[in-house]
C-alpha cells in the first residue's frame, strides 16, 4: 500500500532495487501472489464498505487460502 494514498493497492514488482536485487525479483511467481492478494482484499473492500486499509488481514488470508491461494507463512 502506498504510504501517502488512500484506496491504492499495487501489485507485482512495485519496488525500487539496484541491479544486483534486480534478479532476485525477476521471478514471475511472486506477481501472481501479489495480484490474487490485491483481487481479493479490493472485492473485500467493495462488499465490506471499509478501505483498503481495513481489509481484515486475517480473513484475507483465509480466503486466499480457500481460493487455493500460496501463503507458506500462514
Amino acid at each position: 500500500m502506498p504510504q501517502k494514498l488512500t484506496n491504492v493497492l499495487v501489485a507485482g514488482r512495485c519496488v525500487s532495487t539496484d541491479r544486483y536485487m534486480q534478479s532476485s525479483i525477476r521471478v514471475m511467481p511472486g506477481c501472481f501472489i501479489t495480484g490474487q492478494a490485491i483481487g481479493v482484499a479490493a472485492a473485500m473492500c467493495a462488499e465490506q464498505g471499509c478501505d483498503t486499509r481495513g481489509v481484515p488481514i486475517a480473513q484475507l488470508q483465509r480466503r486466499l487460502k480457500d481460493l487455493g491461494g500460496y501463503l507458506p507463512n500462514c
